[in-house]
């Protein structure tokens, strides 16, 4: 397994035996847009993805204002070395340095490796809950082929049924079913717990198989904690295949980001990572579970 030691920067829900297979880091993080001292911020979002090592990272609330040369995606895939994609959305004016700026919060996947072919998918929504897309990418990691999404699902209470309706539409897309990949992966800001009907109902999906990967038990919204708010676990990873296949296998998991660097939060949410083993050996019997 790869591990950083002592960064303080990611906690482990198990251990993981040697596995000569090859193991791919995913991360999955909301940036929170333009809020909470961007520029401060960015800063300590790059020390602590470096730390973490991520090979993909499913970023959310990407800031992008084009007038003012303020593009996170591009500074974030820049300072790790990552190839990015960037899907525009919820474009509004938004305060920078107190002025309102023509801006878009977006979707973005960093990859250490190649990204074939990126798609934009439209989700169904309501007018109070305002636009919500996903981002697709076909990836290439050390020969290793892939297919990942991101998503940021409505936020609004008692938008369940709204939230079942995006993944619907996420899990209808034919690439899942592409049989040339290696893994698929799925993950983002879904804001439900595992425990709600629409994610719930993943487990039960009627062509995929959907599997959890992310730490079900860490809070990782909202940070700083707040003691009138309990922390929910709202972002999470899953790996899916289709019939006839099986998911790639989680090797270990957990949150990073989710304590100050320097006195400075990273975000209002914690990252959620997962180690995947990408080979044909998924069933290996020494794989640790979450």
């Amino acid at each position: 397994m790869r591990d950083t030691p002592g960064t303080g920067l990611r906690q482990r829900c198990g251990t993981s035996h040697y596995r000569p297979v090859p193991t791919l880091r995913i991360a999955t993080l909301n940036t929170w847009k333009n809020e909470g001292g961007l520029p401060r911020r960015l800063d300590v979002i790059v020390r602590g993805l470096q730390a973490l090592g991520p090979d993909i990272v499913l970023l959310q609330e990407v800031f992008r204002a084009p007038d003012v040369g303020i593009d996170v995606a591009r500074v974030l895939a820049s300072a790790l070395g990552l190839t990015h994609a960037y899907a525009p959305a919820r474009a509004k004016p938004r305060l920078w340095h107190g002025h309102p700026t023509a801006s878009d919060s977006g979707l973005a996947i960093l990859v250490r490796g190649t990204l074939a072919e990126t798609l934009r998918l439209e989700l169904p929504t309501t007018e109070a809950g305002g636009e919500r897309i996903a981002l697709f990418a076909r990836v290439s990691i050390d020969g290793t082929m892939g297919i990942v999404a991101s998503i940021h699902l409505a936020h609004l209470r008692g938008d369940g049924d709204v939230r079942r309706a995006q993944l619907a539409a996420v899990l209808a897309h034919p690439w899942w079913h592409d049989t040339a990949a290696d893994f698929r992966a799925l993950g983002g800001d879904a804001n439900a717990p595992l425990e709600s009907p629409e994610l719930a109902w993943l487990r039960t999906h009627p062509s995929l198989h959907v599997t959890g990967v992310s730490d079900p038990h860490r809070a990782t919204h909202p940070l700083p904690p707040r003691p009138d708010r309990d922390g929910r676990t709202i972002d999470h990873l899953w790996s899916l295949a289709p019939p006839g296949h099986t998911p790639a296998r989680r090797l270990a998991c957990g949150v990073a980001l989710d304590a100050p660097i320097d006195t400075i939060w990273p975000s209002d949410h914690a990252a959620a990572w997962a180690d995947l083993a990408v080979s044909s050996a998924h069933s290996d019997p020494l794989a640790s579970r979450c």
